[in-house]
């Protein structure tokens, strides 16, 4: 629903209980930026949506809302079979048997674009024959392309193209026949493409999507690449610790680093060390800094001496996002002067690719100036942070922004601050 029309079903819902609720669309606004409903209000959201209202009494706002029955999700066995229901659960495809290019109402007009670039991957997805080559290579293409288009331009763009391109590599799972190879090639395509999906939801919309987590998750089983399975598990745990499930997100993180710990490339191990710490900062736990030292120290050898059986997808963990992962930990644990230092280190070390993170953790050392008192560098360093927002479909640099602006209340006479208000309000 959006918030009207949330406001206007709670208001015909409160006029049938006999009770006066004048819900609009700003009270809505202000519950999702935390404030907490009158407990009539919850009983009358949670009969809305179908949830058991003793758990009002037994859960805070808004844990609650979690037992939303459309929010649950199926448990898959950890089979090939399993993992294709998974998918195909989270896909959404009925998947019929049929000719995809044709047929298919999710195929999009970049991707039909991509597969008839090649005609030999075109008649081997489309003509009904085995999978081979060409049409793998082809599918692994499309997502190592789908990833720089995350990097550059946020995940706007990515959720329909990687739910239509996933419907289609399920298909392929379901009705062809291919070498165990390919299929288990077909099974990474598939969860890399559920954990950019899953990743751009949070980044557009600031939710955790456990269910397409999960399915990504299934899918790296499939492909007996449990690397991967690590890399969607810190993603996974990133969305988590940033919608305030801390405690999950650290556990996540763990399970990935049993997984790859002695056993990966060392950049892998550097992402996976880093992405708990940042879990661990969320928690307040001094952990955090010993396992950025594995981290920094598992990069320095990636950097030192490229590993040849390192991941393609491992490429994102580099000095910039190492220093980002490292000065958004000092914020965390109250080191603002450290963060800043280090933020600005961070900022130095970006190639211009990573626009969505470089934006970010602009925003990130402006919060960090901000508290040492740097009030018209705090703006200043936001309206770069901004400017860069203006280049992408990513929303994930707002909400921070709009946090930041509200820290500066007690400042509004300050010219630079009434312009920055102005010009994150116009965004928002």
């Amino acid at each position: 629903m959006t918030r009207p029309d949330l406001a206007r079903a709670l208001r015909r819902l409160s006029a049938e209980r006999k009770s006066a609720l004048g819900t609009a669309p700003s009270g809505v606004l202000r519950w999702e930026g935390g404030r907490e409903p009158e407990k009539e209000t919850q009983k009358l959201l949670a009969e809305l949506f179908d949830i058991d209202p003793r758990l009002i009494d037994t859960h805070p706002w808004p844990v609650w809302l979690e037992f939303d029955p459309l929010q649950q999700y199926a448990d898959f066995p950890w089979t090939p079979r399993g993992s294709l229901d998974a998918l195909r659960d989270s896909v959404g495809s009925d998947m019929h048997r049929r000719s995809f290019l044709f047929s298919s109402t999710a195929l999009t007009g970049s991707l039909f674009s991509w597969l008839t670039a090649d005609p030999a991957a075109a008649g081997e997805i489309t003509s009904g024959r085995r999978i081979g080559e060409a049409a793998v290579t082809h599918i692994e293409r499309k997502v190592r392309t789908l990833r720089r288009t995350d990097d550059e331009d946020g995940g706007g763009t990515l959720i329909r193209e990687t739910k239509a391109a996933n419907e289609m590599v399920a298909e392929l799972l379901a009705h062809r026949s291919c070498s165990l190879d390919h299929r288990q090639r077909l099974y990474a395509a598939a969860a890399d493409l559920e954990r950019m999906r899953a990743w751009a939801i949070f980044d557009v919309y600031g939710s955790c999507d456990d269910r397409i987590f999960k399915s990504a998750l299934h899918s790296a089983h499939s492909a007996d690449a449990p690397a991967l399975g690590a890399h969607i598990l810190t993603f996974w745990a990133a969305a988590a610790y940033n919608c305030d499930r801390p405690t999950e997100a650290e556990s996540m993180a763990t399970a990935a680093l049993s997984t790859v710990r002695g056993k990966a490339a060392p950049r892998v191990e550097a992402l996976v060390y880093a992405r708990r710490a940042r879990a661990r900062s969320h928690l307040g736990d001094e952990r955090c800094w010993s396992d950025l030292d594995f981290a920094e120290r598992h990069l320095h050898r990636a950097e030192q001496s490229p590993d040849e059986g390192e991941p393609e997808w491992a490429y994102w963990m580099n000095l910039a996002e190492f220093q980002g992962s490292r000065a958004s930990t000092q914020l965390a644990m109250g080191r603002p002067r450290d963060a800043e230092a280090t933020f600005a280190a961070a900022a130095r070390a970006f190639d211009g690719g990573a626009v969505r993170t470089h934006a970010l953790y602009l925003v990130r050392q402006a919060d960090a100036q901000w508290r040492q008192g740097y009030h018209d560098q705090a703006c200043g360093t936001a309206h770069q942070a901004l400017d860069l927002t203006d280049q992408i479909s990513s929303q994930r640099t707002i909400g921070p922004l709009q946090d930041l602006v509200r820290a500066m209340d007690s400042h509004q006479d300050l010219t630079a601050v009434r312009d920055l208000r102005e010009r994150v309000a116009a965004v928002s």
